[in-house]
């Protein structure tokens, strides 16, 4: 039996606490939980009373109590648990973001790979969603040809001025990183890049719309690849907001909602450009519909996707398969995310491989302003 150890029980981490100890995870079981709030640790020693309660996660460690551990505190602190935890020769699944820079998410993968004997990785769950793992497959084996243009529309997040309000660490550069890009994107940008590849340049605009926040909630970009674009616009202040993925492709076309993937194909369009003489040419066009799947939907809503992640990174630990992504799967979509930001704070292009310094230096001084400007409200 896994012994795993929760750390970080908020909300995300009292979901994974509360599936591992209600046996949902076959092979493992929940040992310990770990939280710097004593408020959150009582309501664990309530709640999980056979389960060890921790304040520190060195202590954690040095007693060797847990397997694995499943890291959910707020994004700055990953690096430094995830590193500890994995040096020490414990399984770590680190809720996404892995960290809140590529630099300090190589740094997290460097570690691993000093550890093969580690399963050391993110939960970027969505790469379980079946319509994307289907579309993966179609646009790897050429089924559709080239793409030639991409859109990603994903606005479906609305959020209050008093969701905001209620403060902690989320939509602030000091607490999170930043805002709707690294909370709310961060999955939809994996599984971008998992379908179609990193950019080699990003442009992009970012900006505060309607709220009293100091990061943004609305956020347009161009991710430029070798022979196609791709536009991707995020929001949280839309109303009756939308969440649409199109792959246009030479042969066809995916287009991906929530809970179903249309799939249109027709003749190559060089081909038909090629063979038409006059007129505007033409190709006949058949569709087909690939479907979440009732029973996945129903399950997902009752017990979180997240716990496909968690089943998938367990069954790894005991060498029946592969996490859904490793930690070094974890720097992609940060680094597309960093990019986002360093290319609307420059009003330039930035180039992919970002760079790493560039967006530290980015970051500090976007952290020192928020720190001012929320001492000046103060006043």
């Amino acid at each position: 039996m896994i012994r795993f150890a929760v750390i970080g029980v908020g909300r995300m981490g009292m979901t994974h606490a509360v599936n591992l100890y209600k046996g949902r995870v076959r092979g493992a079981t929940l040992s310990a939980v770990c939280d710097t709030d004593p408020k959150v640790l009582e309501d664990c020693r309530r709640r999980f009373p056979s389960v060890r309660a921790y304040a520190d996660h060195h202590a954690l460690i040095e007693e060797r109590a847990v397997d694995a551990v499943l890291i959910a505190t707020p994004h700055y602190a990953h690096e430094e648990i995830a590193v500890d935890c994995i040096s020490h020769g414990i399984h770590t699944l680190t809720e996404k973001p892995i960290s809140v820079t590529t630099a300090r998410a190589k740094h997290i993968a460097a570690v691993a790979a000093e550890h093969p004997e580690v399963i050391a990785a993110v939960s970027y769950n969505q790469r379980s969603n079946r319509m994307y793992r289907r579309a993966r497959q179609m646009l790897a084996d050429g089924t559709l040809g080239d793409i030639v243009r991409v859109n990603f529309i994903i606005t479906n997040w609305y959020r209050s001025q008093a969701y905001y309000d209620q403060g902690g660490w989320r939509a602030s550069y000091n607490g999170e990183g930043g805002g709707c890009l690294i909370n709310q994107c961060i999955h939809q940008l994996d599984v971008l890049q998992w379908l179609i590849g990193m950019p080699r340049a990003i442009k992009a605009n970012s900006r505060t719309v309607g709220r009293n926040i100091t990061v943004e909630n609305d956020v347009t970009a161009t991710l430029i690849y070798d022979g196609f674009d791709c536009s991707f616009s995020a929001s949280t202040h839309e109303m009756g907001g939308i969440n649409r993925l199109e792959i246009v492709c030479d042969k066809g076309r995916l287009v991906i909602y929530p809970t179903r993937m249309e799939i249109y194909r027709h003749r190559s369009e060089r081909e038909v450009n090629a063979d038409t003489k006059q007129g505007y040419g033409f190709a006949k066009t058949t569709k087909s519909t690939y479907g979440y799947g009732l029973f996945r939907l129903i399950s997902d809503t009752i017990y979180g996707q997240q716990l496909r992640s968690l089943r998938a990174f367990s069954s790894a630990i005991e060498g029946k398969g592969e996490p859904l992504a490793y930690a070094h799967e974890g720097v992609n979509a940060l680094q597309i995310i960093n990019g986002i930001y360093l290319a609307s704070y420059t009003d330039a292009t930035v180039s992919i491989p970002l760079d790493d310094t560039a967006y530290e230096e980015f970051l500090q001084d976007a952290c020192r302003r928020e720190t001012e400007r929320k001492k000046g409200d103060q006043l």
